[in-house]
């Protein structure tokens, strides 16, 4: 009997390291999905404070809108840094209007409103089923870009990376450019490559 708890024993502290072993990988996973939905949910210290109203109650989202944006005003129109994060806020805040992210030219994700908000993103504007009404019903993302030069490589990455996040909770019926819901109006998003992002 004593010989065969000798032999037992190791076995058991075998299991017991693979059970160790799994729940620490459970945890590691939780965490990398709580961080994940931090970037895109609870991204706070970035939130504005213009171009947006706050929504009670749970917001019914049907439509995401692709938008381009560049700084041309500061620190000067005749000299703007033209991929300035900063600059395009203030362009923003002049003109009380957002959307709900922006992403920069490195392709980080900036998060300025929050999603069940209501961000003054899309203007006059009119969805393929006839809602006017877009801003009510839609989430907006800026992509930093100019008429000449297009999303980068990592603009689209993290653009993929985005949608796919928001369409989790959203399920999108359209995903489409601000000149599809605006046209003769606006022609953005500039020099964007639709690699099967848009849904019409």
């Amino acid at each position: 009997m004593k010989l065969w708890n000798t032999i037992l024993s190791p076995f058991k502290l075998f299991k017991l390291l693979i059970r160790q072993y799994l729940i620490l990988i459970f945890f590691a996973v939780q965490v990398q999905i709580a961080s994940s939905q931090k970037a895109y949910w609870d991204n706070s210290n970035e939130l504005v404070a213009f171009g947006h109203e706050k929504y009670e109650g749970v917001r019914k989202v049907k439509a995401l809108i692709i938008h381009s944006t560049f700084n041309a005003s500061y620190p000067s129109t005749a000299k703007p840094d033209t991929f300035d994060v900063q600059g395009v806020l203030k362009q923003f805040k002049t003109y009380n209007v957002a959307a709900h992210f922006l992403i920069d030219r490195k392709g980080v994700i900036h998060q300025l409103v929050l999603p069940n908000n209501i961000a003054w993103h899309a203007g006059k504007s009119q969805l393929p089923d006839g809602t006017t009404s877009v801003n009510a019903c839609s989430i907006g993302i800026e992509i930093m870009c100019t008429y000449t030069s297009g999303p980068n490589t990592a603009q689209y990455a993290a653009l993929r990376e985005l949608i796919d996040a928001l369409d989790k909770n959203y399920n999108f019926k359209y995903i489409l450019g601000h000149s599809d819901i605006a046209p003769g109006r606006k022609t953005d998003p500039w020099k964007f490559v639709d690699n099967h992002y848009y849904r019409k």
